[in-house]
């Protein structure tokens, strides 16, 4: 399953169980860790919603879909709605600086939130072997501060619920409405970088690179510009130096031959347009894009 998918289950999940706690408390720390897990089931769902429609509005006018226009609604929706989000905690955490109150919590309310507390830290320790395995996803780029935040703050709220301390409740809202923001943040760069069409990871890229150039019939590679479409969506274009003594049949078996060689590699490269061109005797061209690949920051 795609860790956008999980992400949004996780969060959904752990957002009712919150709700369902915030019956039981006056915490301003969980309802506001609860507005924090709602912002990011808001996010991560709209992403998963444009992971399906991929591929369903594809035309002359619009030939790689339509999708990436949800990840602009997504952009403006997130940006609205995290702000209406972090509004209402600084409120509700105002609220408690000015008031003299008191935290109460019950038993089932404790329960509850143990239980969103348990799916946050699966939820972590699942992204966190996603990341052990060196997982090239760009979906789970930032991932893993989101995980954290939202565990860190999770546990700052039943450590609330548990002592009913309010100076610690003022506190734990505090933080968790700075998580709010951090959260914001990253699921809008998520979106951003869709949108500006940034390259897939460098790791990739290099590895996709090296398989071209091990086939016999490729001398060169001129260029190498590849982009995102969507987060499992890649395009790629390739000038690429071969043999002048090559025929046109020859030509498109080779092109059949790097075309399938790249999906290969990386199979979220769905489109890969190649232009080939005489060999030259010039200097390698492929040996200034690694050396590009292995010194730009992912």
């Amino acid at each position: 399953m795609n860790i956008v998918a999980v992400m949004f289950i996780v969060n959904s999940v752990s957002a009712v169980f919150k709700a369902a706690s915030i019956i039981g408390t006056n915490s301003t720390s969980v309802f506001v860790d609860m507005l924090n897990d709602i912002g990011d089931a808001v996010g991560l769902g709209l992403l998963v919603l444009g992971l399906k429609l991929g591929g369903k509005s594809r035309s002359i006018v619009y030939p790689y879909g339509t999708r990436r226009a949800l990840y602009v609604l997504g952009l403006i929706a997130i940006s609205i709605f995290s702000g209406v989000i972090f509004a209402s905690a600084i409120y509700r955490v105002a609220e408690a600086l000015l008031g003299n109150y008191g935290v109460y919590s019950t038993r089932e309310a404790r329960i509850l939130f143990t239980l969103a507390l348990t799916t946050n830290a699966l939820n972590l320790l699942a992204i966190y072997v996603s990341t052990r395995r060196n997982s090239n996803n760009p979906a789970i780029e930032g991932v893993l501060l989101d995980a954290v935040s939202d565990f860190s703050a999770s546990t700052i709220a039943l450590v609330v619920l548990i002592t009913e301390n309010p100076v610690l409740d003022v506190i734990g809202g505090v933080v968790i409405s700075i998580a709010i923001l951090i959260s914001a943040l990253s699921i809008g760069y998520k979106y951003y970088q869709v949108l500006v069409g940034r390259s897939p990871p460098r790791s990739v890229l290099k590895k996709v690179l090296t398989s071209v150039l091990s086939i016999p019939e490729v001398r060169d590679v001129n260029v190498f510009n590849a982009s995102m479409i969507t987060e499992d969506e890649y395009m790629l274009v390739l000038e690429v130096e071969v043999d002048r003594s090559l025929d046109v049949d020859d030509i498109e078996e080779l092109s059949t031959k790097i075309e399938n060689t790249v999906k290969n590699t990386e199979r979220r490269f769905k489109h890969v347009i190649i232009e080939f061109v005489a060999e030259r005797r010039e200097p390698k061209t492929y040996k200034s894009i690694i050396r590009e690949l292995e010194t730009t920051a992912e």
